[in-house]
């Protein structure tokens, strides 16, 4: 074979090679893609920077391989390589290392965050608590005094004060009512 033949056919390769690494980019980030939420600007950043990458290898494939002419056999064999992948390893590849990932450094991580992370959360939350509910330990007494509701009640004064006319009687019953009432309200309510 003359040397202008074979030239042409590493040309015809190096281009279905191409082809096959603008593919299997591709599927890499699509890999990424599932492993890691991106927002929708991020995504569309990261499409146009692989159409950058492959206009810059596509354009140094032509330039090395054909003097910077745009020829059909370059872009049929990019094209040829891209639908090789596609129907060989392209329709497992990234189904199967998603798997892979998940299974292996996906449980290391679910792991790490069940176990260690939420070991610590539930301490930081019994510490917080404990600290929170030490105000519960001390009750204060208060005594509160009301003006004169109705004309009628002879146990308080004007200015709020009972009066020492009541019976004996009404005030256990009214010291009961106040401990009831203490007892039911839990402690530091705020």
């Amino acid at each position: 074979m003359s040397r202008e033949i074979v030239r042409e056919w590493h040309f015809w390769l190096a281009s279905i090679m191409t082809g096959v690494f603008m593919a299997f980019a591709y599927d890499l980030l699509r890999l990424l893609r599932r492993l890691v939420r991106h927002a929708r600007i991020i995504v569309d950043l990261e499409d146009i920077l692989y159409w950058t990458a492959c206009f810059g290898l596509s354009f140094t494939l032509l330039y090395y391989g054909n003097n910077g002419v745009i020829r059909f056999a370059a872009v049929l064999g990019a094209a040829v390589g891209m639908l090789f992948y596609a129907l060989t390893a392209g329709r497992f590849f990234v189904k199967w290392c998603y798997f892979l990932i998940d299974q292996t450094l996906g449980r290391f991580f679910r792991f790490v965050r069940h176990f260690i992370v939420g070991r610590i959360h539930k301490l930081i939350r019994k510490l917080f608590s404990k600290i929170r509910l030490t105000c519960a330990e001390k009750r204060h007494k208060m005594k509160l005094y009301f003006q004169k509701a109705a004309k009628g009640r002879k146990e308080e004064t004007k200015d709020g004060r009972k009066s020492k006319k009541g019976s004996k009687k009404q005030k256990r019953k009214k010291s009961k009512k106040t401990k009831e009432k203490n007892a039911a309200v839990p402690p530091c309510q705020e």
